[in-house]
Formats: C-alpha cells, sequence, structure tokens
C-alpha cells in the first residue's frame, strides 16, 4: 500500500513538472482594442481579434522572414495580392494623388478592409486544408470594454488583426508582435488603421 501511494505521488510531481515546463514554453498576449476619444477608451460595439503565427523563433531570435508556410504569412500573402491586383483602389489612389476629393478617404479604406476580410476567409480556407497548423489562428471576442487575451502561445511573430465596429465606424486595428517563450505581452489597440464611415 506504502508502495503505490509513493507512485502516485512520485507521478503526481512528474506530472506537476511537465506542466511548468509546458507552460514556461507558452506565451501569451493580451490588450484592450477601441478607439480613443478625448482621453477615453471607447470600446467597439462589435470586433473579433484573430491571431495570427507569423513566423518562429530560430536559435533564441526572431527570424521575421515572409513564411507563407504560416497563417500570418498567409495572411500577409493574400493581403498584398488583392491590394496589388485591385484596379479600382489603384486608379482611385491615382486620382487622389491628383485630385482629391471628399470621401476619397473613406472608399480606399472601404477598399482596404474589405480585402482584409478577404484574406482572413482565405486564410482560415488554407488552414482547414491544414488542419495540423490550426494552433496558427486564434480567434477571440474581446469583453464590453474591449479587453481580451489570447494564451498558450508558441514562442514566434504574431500578426493581430481586428476587425469591428465602432459608432457609426467599420475599422480594423494591427500589430505585430514578437513573443519569447514564457512572456505575456499587453497590445492596446486604441486607435484603428483604417476606418470607414458608415
Amino acid at each position: 500500500m506504502v508502495a503505490a501511494v509513493a507512485v502516485i505521488i512520485d507521478t503526481a510531481n512528474v506530472c506537476s513538472e511537465t506542466v511548468a515546463a509546458q507552460r514556461s514554453n507558452v506565451g501569451g498576449l493580451n490588450g484592450r482594442v477601441g478607439a480613443t476619444k478625448s482621453g477615453e477608451v471607447v470600446p467597439p460595439e462589435s470586433a473579433t481579434i484573430y491571431v495570427l503565427y507569423s513566423n518562429q523563433m530560430e536559435s533564441a531570435r526572431f527570424s521575421h522572414g515572409n513564411d507563407n508556410d504560416t497563417a500570418g504569412g498567409q495572411f500577409h500573402y493574400y493581403l498584398n495580392n488583392l491590394l496589388e491586383k485591385n484596379k479600382e483602389l489603384k486608379s482611385l489612389q491615382k486620382r487622389v494623388h491628383h485630385s482629391p476629393q471628399p470621401g476619397d478617404a473613406n472608399q480606399i479604406a472601404a477598399y482596404y478592409l474589405q480585402s482584409v476580410d478577404e484574406a482572413l476567409t482565405r486564410v482560415r480556407s488554407w488552414l482547414t486544408k491544414r488542419p495540423d497548423r490550426s494552433w496558427q489562428l486564434k480567434t477571440i471576442a474581446p469583453d464590453a470594454q474591449g479587453f481580451w487575451s489570447a494564451e498558450g502561445l508558441q514562442p514566434g511573430g504574431y500578426s493581430v488583426v481586428v476587425r469591428g465596429r465602432l459608432p457609426g465606424y467599420d475599422a480594423d486595428w494591427e500589430e505585430e508582435v514578437d513573443l519569447a517563450a514564457g512572456r505575456t505581452i499587453s497590445l492596446p489597440s486604441t486607435r484603428p488603421r483604417f476606418f470607414r464611415h458608415e
């Protein structure tokens, strides 16, 4: 009976050490999404946070390479191609350079946001065909105040893309971050990259 208790205790110690080692090998991201107005953060009416793994650490260094074999690499590949091939956007940008009109910024933002949405859709489709890489995309809904967190992330580079709505606006926030093992990084996303008046 004493031997059985010793085995259980010893097994419990090994399991807790394994869990602790696994936790020290992963990291986390958290933040708050919204827009700053008069010094206050206005949370979005609705939002979705996409945390996309972009590249790995190599020899304790961040590679920052264009790795199209990751969810983040695919996102940037699709987004850049969609923007590059958008003839209406190119024509509008050329016209704006010579003769800007009211509403041009709103139209440029609309094209950009549409491309972000399409790139995210294509990344999800890419991951569906590669279930072993499903860990490379986490989709998170923030709380009512715009706070969010993602735990258990592998060390490496991440793209954080947020799509959401502020009162009267469709918006996106984008961040790039390098996450080392055992670290938690906070990202205050309070300035949208693009927003379009609805």
